[in-house]
């Protein structure tokens, strides 16, 4: 657009030094008048303010001169409107500048907040991993099985169930106990745990009561 613009003023310039080279050659080759002046006539009413670049002359132009000045103003009018067009170029292109900017903004936003987003999903699925090994799974093969023994604590003492218990959990099958107050009775349940002497281990059997999961 730019070389475009100064192409154009360069024709505008070439075509008024032509112009006005044509009518200087114009006045000298017409032949010199010997007569006597006329008397000054009287003065002629002020012209219009003449435009910037425009040739002001003393006679009524041509054909020629006037087809000129035509052009001359044409080519100025192209001009101012390449002008306009380059300017509104321009404000176009700032206002894709800062959308631009903003877009990214918020690009950046969304990719920050996705990146937090998996992080919180990441911990949530670690946290479901480590829930999972806490939870104490039942087959339906030992269904029957369990249920026969927690009918047989239930009939049993409560200090003598909870003994058994405790020594279960002592060889590490805190499972196997968990699985059978599982099937027992809630009071019986509550009987024998009172009867466990180490309160922490009762505590974690409960615990553990809460995440039994059996299996279809």
């Amino acid at each position: 657009m730019g070389k475009r613009l100064l192409l154009i003023i360069l024709a505008v310039v070439g075509i008024g030094v032509f112009a006005v080279s044509f009518m200087v050659s114009r006045h000298l080759i017409s032949p010199a008048k010997t007569q006597a002046a006329p008397p000054p006539a009287a003065p002629a009413p002020a012209a219009p303010h003449a435009a910037a670049g425009d040739v002001i002359l003393d006679t009524p132009p041509s054909v020629e001169e006037k087809h000129l000045y035509d052009l001359v103003k044409e080519v100025r009018q192209k001009v101012q409107d390449c002008q306009k067009r380059e300017q509104a170029l321009e404000e176009q292109e700032k206002r894709a500048q800062m959308a631009r900017q903003i877009i990214d903004r918020e690009a950046q936003n969304l990719e920050t907040q996705r990146l937090q987003l998996a992080s919180a999903l990441t911990k949530l699925k670690e946290t479901q991993a480590e829930l999972e090994k806490t939870r104490v799974a039942i087959d339906r093969e030992e269904t029957v099985n369990l249920k026969r023994v927690a009918a047989v604590y239930d009939k049993m003492d409560a200090a003598a169930g909870g003994r058994i218990l405790e020594g279960m959990c002592t060889n590490k099958q805190d499972a196997d106990a968990v699985k059978i107050l599982h099937y027992m009775t809630e009071r019986s349940v509550a009987k024998v745990l009172a009867e466990i002497t180490d309160k922490g281990l009762a505590a974690r059997l409960c615990e553990q009561l809460k995440r039994v999961k059996e299996q279809n």
